[in-house]
């Protein structure tokens, strides 16, 4: 029997669409229509399923596992803690003890009867933020002298506050790291001045903040790249770095100690002449992205690629 070789009737759609006038006018036309039919059918179907399930290895990432190839979590739960024998880690107790309470009850809880006194006690050690917590204002006074010998008048910087600011160090360190240390939005790092802390702080003035910091830090990052320059062996590459929402370039270039970040619009040459002010005189560790194998780092050895080993 060679059922390759039957046909069915020009009226007859396979398919959800089929008769049972249709189906019975197939079974008229004998076994190899019968055959031929449901071949037809199960092709369909084939045609129909979705694509084989992706090759697992022990390299593919989790997230690229597909949900109902990943085994089922393991019921059992570990004791927590540390393993029987080993010796207990707990929070260190405070040395400073600020105010000490007693607590003691005057009847029973439970049948509110009296109770006889004894001499047992425990103590509780607890920490807690002040329930009151208020800026420190400070009004410095600052005397104007004048230097016969200079022929000019001086006085003495204020340490607690940056140059021109009306907040102290502390309030122009902290949000700075909340926000570049720990990715907190300005509207959070206000909300927690204004309700928490009781500062009244404003996006802009956060964003001037930065900028008294930027100008106070800009010497130890000359520091730091001086350092990478340095470098016997020095690692760069780049990622994609949205600012303002557009593109730029993130640069990193790190060595056994220092680690010097830039950010730059620019994802070729420009931005390396920015970086390398004149020729590298180590061994740069690239993916082997074209302008990091040219000027102005030409004068590099570069080692082999970290990607393909090549």
């Amino acid at each position: 029997m060679t059922m390759t070789t039957a046909t069915l009737p020009t009226s007859v759609s396979l398919g959800p669409a089929l008769t049972e006038e249709q189906a019975r006018e197939i079974f008229r036309q004998g076994e190899e229509a019968v055959g031929f039919a449901l071949l037809s059918l199960a092709k369909q179907l084939a045609e129909q399923q979705p694509s084989a399930a992706p090759v697992v290895t022990p390299a593919t990432p989790s997230a690229m596992v597909p949900s109902l190839l990943k085994p089922a979590a393991d019921g059992r739960r570990k004791r927590p803690g540390r393993k029987a024998g080993h010796r207990g880690v707990r929070r260190p107790t405070p040395e400073r003890v600020d105010r000490q309470v007693d607590h003691r009850l005057e009847h029973c809880p439970t049948c509110q009867g009296p109770l006889t006194r004894t001499q047992q006690t425990r103590t509780r050690v607890t920490e807690d933020i002040p329930e009151q917590i208020a800026p420190v204002v400070a009004e410095h006074t600052i005397h104007r002298d004048w230097c016969p010998r200079c022929q000019r008048a001086v006085e003495p910087v204020v340490a607690e506050a940056p140059p021109g600011a009306a907040s102290g160090n502390r309030t122009s360190v902290l949000p700075a790291g909340l926000h570049y240390g720990l990715g907190n939005t300005l509207s959070q790092i206000v909300a927690v001045f204004d309700h928490h802390l009781t500062l009244k702080l404003t996006p802009g003035g956060l964003i001037q903040m930065w900028y008294r910091l930027q100008a106070i830090l800009f010497a130890w990052y000359l520091e730091i790249q001086a350092e990478a320059l340095g470098s016997a062996v020095l690692h760069g590459d780049e990622t994609g770095w949205r600012v303002n929402g557009k593109t730029h370039w993130l640069w990193c270039f790190t060595s056994t100690d220092p680690t010097d970040f830039m950010i730059d619009r620019s994802r070729g040459s420009p931005a390396l002449a920015r970086f390398f002010r004149e020729e590298f005189a180590g061994t740069l560790v690239t993916d082997f992205w074209g302008p990091t194998t040219r000027s102005p780092a030409r004068g590099a050895r570069p080692a082999r690629c970290i990607c393909c080993a090549t």
